[in-house]
């Protein structure tokens, strides 16, 4: 965890601490959650406020009468969709940046996070999968760890370009230049804000589901997720195109995480997907 640890001083500068979205996800989380309480607790940091309120009102959650306030979240949409609206909205401002050591342009790892998490808990959903928050949540966050790297990455390979081959995968890179990688960086990070082992082991094993300890089905998820929306170009135009190509991709790697009941439900898991991140309020947030 030293090397970690390295890149995590002074991570406040290009993380922030989420306090309040982490405090508003405490109180969620707890079993006599007060709506007033949590209320309250949201309506302290105002960018939250407005970012809630704009992806309450988006598509995405298909409703039809406008939000107004954070207590009609609350009680409108439920608490399970309060943690995944306050976690999205408290994450925008990190994962909006470009991030050139991985060739990211603004807003691209926000677009792919957000696939990942939205087909996370879908997935999750259809597994049966008691804690599907705790699956948006580590699909949203699960490459929080670029965030970090970007900068020591990007001088590493300015200053090295001799080491630089065109089919080296990002974990090599990141692993020969800074011996370490976004997963393992992301995981510590998350791990330092307390949030639970059903999110940090995910968010560190994503690239090696098998390593992760029993095996979890968490962690298959995630790693599930973030494989098919690199995958497959999920802005298509048509969704029967789209679900085609992904059911094409899968038929030609049969080394995938198996997740249960995600063959069975392909074409609903992978539609819902579809309608949802080409939402285009949604895409604006």
């Amino acid at each position: 965890m030293e090397i970690e640890e390295k890149y995590l001083r002074n991570v406040e500068s290009l993380v922030p601490f989420p306090q309040i979205a982490l405090e508003v996800l405490d109180i969620a989380y707890s079993k006599n959650c007060n709506f007033k309480e949590l209320s309250k607790k949201i309506e302290q940091d105002q960018n939250l406020v407005a970012n809630m309120l704009r992806m309450a009102n988006s598509a995405f959650f298909g409703h039809m009468k406008k939000i107004t306030s954070i207590l009609d979240i609350i009680v409108r949409l439920g608490l399970e969709n309060v943690k995944m609206i306050a976690i999205s909205s408290a994450s925008l401002g990190i994962l909006k940046s470009p991030q050139e050591a991985y060739h990211l342009e603004p807003g691209d790892l926000w677009q792919h996070t957000f696939a990942t998490a939205t087909l996370a808990a879908i997935i999750g959903k259809h597994a049966q999968y008691q804690e599907c928050t705790a699956l948006y949540t580590a699909g949203l966050l699960h490459d929080v760890g670029k965030v970090i790297l970007n900068g020591p990455l990007l001088s590493e390979i300015f200053n090295n370009p001799d080491l630089v081959h065109e089919n080296m995968d990002v974990i090599d890179y990141e692993r020969a230049f800074l011996q370490t990688d976004h997963a393992r960086v992301g995981m510590v990070l998350l791990q330092q804000w307390n949030l639970p082992n059903e999110i940090t082991t995910p968010v560190g094993f994503h690239h090696f589901s098998e390593l992760a300890e029993t095996n979890r089905i968490e962690t298959k998820i995630v790693a599930l997720a973030n494989i098919l929306t690199r995958a497959v170009d999920f802005h298509m135009d048509e969704e029967e195109e789209y679900i085609v190509q992904v059911k094409e991709y899968i038929s030609r790697n049969d080394n995938l995480p198996e997740v249960p009941e995600f063959t069975e439900n392909i074409d609903n898991i992978f539609s819902e997907l579809y309608q949802k991140v080409n939402d285009p309020e949604r895409l604006h947030l």
